[in-house]
């Protein structure tokens, strides 16, 4: 058996806030959205058919735990998946969950 040292507390603080804030399933299509490429939030709306305003506070959520970021375009902001362990997470779901 690998022997491994426990994670420092801090680090399973910011995982734990990260996997809550994951944990919804329309956040989680947003990433899955994102995955492909940065997006708007007309765009993303269109494809979660989901109210832009519930888009909105989500990616608001996203942003927050560092998990997306925004890069404006005069008044358009365009979406992409800032932290890479959003994609792990999704293989993850993908592999033992979506069989």
């Amino acid at each position: 058996m690998l022997k491994t040292r426990p994670l420092n507390p801090k680090v399973l603080r910011q995982c734990a806030g990260a996997l809550r804030t994951l944990s919804h399933p329309d956040r989680l299509r947003i990433v899955e959205a994102l995955e492909q490429g940065p997006l708007e939030v007309t765009e993303l709306t269109t494809r979660l058919r989901r109210p832009q305003a519930t888009v909105s506070q989500h990616l608001m959520r996203l942003r927050a735990h560092g998990l997306v970021a925004a890069e404006r375009e005069g008044r358009v902001a365009r979406y992409r998946v800032a932290h890479a362990g959003c994609l792990t997470i999704l293989g993850c779901i993908r592999s033992h969950f979506a069989k």
